[in-house]
């Protein structure tokens, strides 16, 4: 009987892969090469591209915040043909274009507008300007003025004195385009000292303190008692950061005070009452102060001292005059 040949197995069994004999890489061919290299150098220049994007937008966003007009300059610009605004206040269009300064021909690209909302900003009676280009040849400004609250006078020269006008935010202006029959019956201020700002800004002048005060009692007092705000001549800021305190005159009353701390309606109410009942009473003397800062029910009120005449001091003598003034009470 012949012998069964025996065939050697040359190829892998699934014990030999299992046991990871044919585990060890195998070596590549050209065509996997070739697509090993070019993979590296997509993923290389994708890299570089975005780092050089980077670069690029970085540097022209430093030109921009440095100079606007630098990357403007070389693209086509209409010269500027109208200033268009719109205002809540008194200032007109002449203003804005006196203001402005614009030349002629300037081309709407070429235009600062930071630089020209700071110029618009520099009078004081701006509170707040929008300056926005609208293409193709319009500039747009918007403007939010400031309320004169009070007037006042300082010496802005040697031998000058100017008006000027305060707001609700203590900005101090000089005001331009106010019809005198708005601002001919505002109070004047008084007790404050005017110190000159450090930037600069508007005539000068740091903002005043305590306004927001007096532009309080002032609308409190136009709505509730018309005809007694008419006769606020002076109010004065003397004792308002010591005291918290307004002093006000009028014809009648050389001095009322108001406390700040109280509610302005309920002082007017007082004051009503106690001007009415003086009013009453043709022999009363004429009033030194009445203080409404005291709170409660009880209001004293100081009166000028009476004096007498030469034929009554003759005739029959008398007590000398005293030289404090009489203290009443009223309860309103």
């Amino acid at each position: 009987m012949n012998p069964i040949p025996v065939i050697r197995q040359t190829a892998p069994t699934w014990r030999d892969v299992i046991a990871g004999d044919d585990s060890r890489p195998r070596p590549l061919n050209r065509t996997g090469r070739r697509r090993v290299v070019v993979d590296g150098m997509r993923l290389w220049l994708t890299v570089v591209a975005l780092g050089a994007s980077l670069v690029l937008g970085y540097t022209v966003w430093g030109i921009w915040s440095a100079s606007p007009a630098t990357l403007a300059a070389p693209a086509e610009s209409a010269p500027l043909r109208e200033i268009a605004m719109r205002t809540d206040g008194v200032l007109n269009l002449d203003w804005v274009k006196g203001t402005l300064q614009i030349a002629p021909g300037t081309g709407i690209m070429e235009l600062d507008l930071p630089a020209l909302r700071a110029r618009l900003l520099a009078s004081g009676q701006v509170r707040d300007a929008v300056v926005t280009r609208r293409f193709p040849d319009v500039l747009a400004v918007i403007l939010e003025e400031r309320s004169p609250v009070i007037r006042a006078r300082v010496q802005t020269g040697e031998n000058e004195l100017s008006n000027l006008y305060v707001a609700r935010d203590g900005a101090i202006f000089f005001g331009e385009r106010y019809d005198e029959s708005l601002v001919g019956g505002l109070p004047w201020l008084a007790g404050v000292a005017f110190n000159r700002a450090v930037n600069g800004s508007g005539p000068g002048f740091a903002p005043v303190e305590g306004m927001e005060a007096v532009s309080d009692l002032l609308g409190t007092t136009r709505a509730s008692a018309p005809g007694l705000a008419k006769d606020f001549q002076i109010i004065s800021l003397a004792r308002y950061a010591s005291d918290g305190v307004l002093l006000v005159r009028t014809p009648d009353v050389a001095e009322i005070v108001f406390g700040t701390r109280d509610d302005f309606y309920r002082q007017l109410a007082r004051l009503d009452y106690i001007l009415d009942e003086l009013r009453s009473r043709p022999e009363a003397p004429a009033i030194r102060s009445i203080n409404l800062a005291i709170g409660g029910q009880q209001v004293p009120v100081a009166f000028e001292p009476v004096s007498t005449s030469a034929a009554t001091t003759v005739t029959r003598p008398t007590k000398p005059p005293a030289t404090e003034p009489l203290q009443n009470f009223f309860r309103p």
